[in-house]
């Protein structure tokens, strides 16, 4: 059966067909391999040398003897996706919700691309139908937030540049396989699915304690303050974005990422207090060079609260006024918010809480330091009793030549004749008088 748009898995590109969509190369010994890596979407192509080993898919062609067989319905088939789930196109151009309802009376939802086999496969459908495709994201129904309508959060997303949007609520997958937001009320095919998964309930328990105050050298100190699962750290200091980032890392944290409506409330009630002293505080939120925004803890973009009016710049930051999104320059310098995760009070890195002293255990204490205390004062008694009652050898005594006979004048009385007999016995030699 003929491709349509497609080069066989593995041909050398200097046997390129005529109608695929991949330009000729100058080089002649590179192949091309489909992927099934965790750090690319599966399915994309790669150009890999011709040396590499890899797996390989053969194609053979048809009898034409045979009759062909016409090719099914894809919108009245359920196709399995592994062991939990079936999915099916629909070509009918509904609305999101028109296309949900139908869904819902099959006993199905509009599609939750929660893997990297139902994300290739629905991206196949919009490309062989060239056809953009409704999928079970619209935030008006999940409180603010893109959340699945099957109660699944958004662990990957592909959102296209420029996405998403602060007004339109409703996300198709468009025929690149890319992610892009719409007024509902746009009439397009759909996808529905169901699955034998069950989304995890919300928890309502979030253990652990923020890390100790930060007290950086030649730096006032900080205090995190806990929300959730995370803590958080405001500093008022104006600088740079990329040096806020790197600000947040010397205190053991990363500029913060935003998630829900309730950790945006959380965060703007914060920065409400500095109103009056600063506009704005710098967010982990940035754009790339392919033009989408990211944050820079990789943490989904599944929530946004852009300005209306906002100048499409680089970098993130929260009004301190209304908590609304806008963007600035790198050279801007700002506040910033920090964020890091709880930590449980058995880690090391954490500082366990301050215990209560037990008041018998002073009195313990006291005790054992007179004790010390007296037996260090005996000790010390008992070796002057004994020094003083032991005998003392008698010192040697100086003789002076110039003396008599080891007998010691008065100290006050200088007899001056003996002294010149005594140095005469002393010294025969003769004195010489001047």
């Amino acid at each position: 059966m003929a491709k349509k748009g497609y080069t066989p898995t593995g041909a050398i590109l200097k046997r390129r067909r005529q109608g695929s969509f991949y330009k000729r190369w100058d080089e002649q010994e590179q192949c091309v391999m489909m992927t099934r890596s965790p750090d690319l979407p599966t399915g994309k192509w790669l150009i890999k040398g011709c040396n590499d080993t890899n797996g390989f898919v053969c194609l053979q062609n048809l009898d034409p003897n045979i009759q062909p067989q016409p090719e099914p319905d894809i919108s009245n088939i359920y196709v399995h996706l592994g062991n939990d789930s079936i999915i099916r196109v629909v070509t009918n151009n509904l609305t999101w919700e028109n296309a949900k309802k139908l869904c819902e009376n099959e006993k199905a939802n509009l599609a939750s691309l929660r893997n990297e086999w139902t994300q290739a496969h629905v991206e196949l459908q919009a490309m062989y139908l060239k056809a953009p495709l409704w999928i079970g994201l619209n935030k008006n129904q999940t409180h603010g937030y893109f959340r699945y309508i099957d109660g699944w959060h958004v662990h990957n997303a592909g959102w296209a540049a420029g996405e998403p949007s602060r007004n339109r609520p409703c996300v198709f997958l468009n025929v690149d396989g890319e992610w892009e937001t719409a007024f509902c009320n746009q009439t397009m095919n759909s996808v529905c699915m169901k699955s034998t998964d069950v989304p995890p309930t919300e928890s309502t328990n979030f253990p652990g304690i923020c890390p100790e105050e930060t007290n950086e050298e030649y730096h006032e100190s900080f205090t995190w303050l806990p929300y959730k699962g995370h803590c958080y750290l405001f500093i008022t200091e104006e600088i740079e974005w990329a040096d806020a980032a790197s600000s947040c890392v010397r205190h053991g944290g990363i500029l913060a990422s935003i998630e829900d409506p309730d950790e945006q409330q959380f965060i703007q009630n914060n920065l409400k207090m500095f109103e009056d002293s600063h506009t704005a505080f710098w967010i982990g939120l940035y754009k790339t060079h392919r033009g989408t925004w990211t944050w820079l803890d990789t943490t989904v973009m599944d929530y946004t609260n852009w300005a209306l009016d906002d100048i499409d710049n680089d970098y993130a930051e929260m009004a301190t006024s209304d908590g609304a999104w806008k963007t600035g320059r790198r050279w801007h310098d700002r506040s910033y918010v920090c964020e890091t995760r709880k930590v449980m009070p058995s880690d090391p890195a954490a500082k366990p809480e301050p215990q209560k002293k037990d008041p018998h255990s002073r009195v313990h204490t006291s005790l054992i330091v007179v004790l010390i205390i007296t037996v260090t004062s005996t000790l010390i008694a008992f070796g002057c009793f004994v020094y003083k009652k032991a005998p003392r050898p008698t010192l040697p005594t100086f003789d002076n030549p110039l003396y008599f006979d080891r007998e010691r004048s008065q100290p006050d009385v200088v007899d001056t004749n003996k002294l010149i007999e005594n140095a005469e016995e002393e010294n025969p030699e003769p004195i010489i008088a001047l």
